[in-house]
């Protein structure tokens, strides 16, 4: 079975020969890796999607001004510290105080001809015909880190209560960006396209940012208009969203707006798999589940092996469970995660 079979088998509900089992991610520090990390990363088979690409000129897109210096389009501009991505350090609309200087704003305009890529069609087309691995388009930014880069995390906050009208001029100018760029590119590459994926961290380890009221209110028609226009022009096509955070609230309104693939439902995050395979397995696939907060940081080897297992039985039955440790560092112990990714080829056979 070929990668692409194994993941679309699995976001369809279905069992295929395995788990597919992705690449954790990295966070950078000014610790090195162990040697052994690079060589796992160089032969493990790892599934994983084959990005189409084809808007140049992202406006999310980062531009390095220094060492540790980084610029988007829109102005927003991010600094590394010396752990993970940069932190956004100058926000360009912190201080409007009207809808006027919202409008008043130098956005990008994108209906510009040249944010497409003239020959992403046929690129599509020939990473499609290969079939190894299932396609993926990414939403750029989609709303909430934008728009906090952009005003600033506190007074994005203060937005949703004291500043309506300010937030919905923000939400509807990022919305139209991002929605226009996505869906002129799937106009050339969605019959290539197997995911669209996008990412916006919803919440704390403790809750949501904001109240299921105020998420219906300020974010879910945004995503609800985003995810049909693309079904309904390509039903074929999945919705992947990542969002850090305990968001169990927010679930049943992320399945209404048609999010398929929810990620990574970290354990210290609270997110419940058996809560969320019982209510919403036959809806939602996840990616992550893997506790790599606490029992891959600190825990023993049989440990991490008690652990895995447990949530592969709780995730894997009926498909809808694509295999991830969302991120290591190198803190992490490297039989640590050699273990993780060894039971989830071994364990996550669906013949065994």
């Amino acid at each position: 079975m070929t990668s692409r079979d194994r993941v679309l088998q699995v976001i369809q509900h279905k069992e295929p020969d395995r788990l597919p089992l992705f690449k954790p991610n990295t966070i950078d520090t000014y610790e090195p890796f162990d040697e052994r990390i690079q060589d796992f990363f160089d032969h493990f088979e790892f599934d994983r999607l084959a990005g189409l690409g084809g808007i140049g000129g992202s406006p999310s897109a980062r531009r390095q001004l220094s060492d540790d210096t980084f610029e988007d389009a829109y102005g927003c501009r991010f600094q590394y510290k010396g752990v993970g991505l940069p932190y956004c350090v100058h926000s360009p609309l912190a201080n409007a105080q009207s809808v006027e200087e919202i409008e008043d704003f130098p956005w990008l305009d994108p209906k510009t001809p040249d944010l497409i890529a003239p020959d992403a069609k046929e690129k599509a087309r020939e990473i499609s015909e290969r079939g190894e691995f299932a396609t993926s388009v990414g939403v750029p930014g989609m709303l909430f880190h934008q728009y906090h880069y952009l005003r600033g995390f506190e007074q994005w906050m203060i937005d949703i209560k004291l500043n309506p009208d300010i937030h919905r001029a923000i939400a509807d100018h990022l919305h139209h960006i991002h929605s226009t760029l996505v869906l002129r590119l799937l106009e050339e590459v969605g019959e290539y396209t197997d995911i669209v994926s996008t990412g916006d961290d919803l919440g704390t380890s403790t809750s949501s940012y904001m109240s299921p009221p105020d998420f219906k209110d300020f974010i879910k028609p945004y995503y609800q208009d985003l995810i049909g226009r693309i079904k309904t022009r390509f039903p074929h096509i999945k919705f992947s969203l990542h969002s850090h955070g305990q968001i169990m609230d927010l679930v049943p309104d992320l399945v209404e707006c048609g999010v398929d693939i929810l990620n990574p439902i970290l354990p210290l995050d609270n997110m419940d798999p058996v809560r969320l395979k019982r209510e919403f397995g036959d809806k939602l696939s996840f990616e992550g589940g893997i506790d790599i907060e606490h029992v891959l940081l600190y825990g023993s080897v049989d440990q991490v092996k008690e652990h895995v297992k447990k949530v592969i039985d709780i995730l894997a039955p009926g498909g809808g469970f694509l295999f991830k440790a969302q991120a290591i560092s190198p803190l992490i112990p490297v039989d640590n995660v050699l273990t993780t990714y060894k039971l989830g080829l071994e364990y996550g056979r669906y013949d065994r």
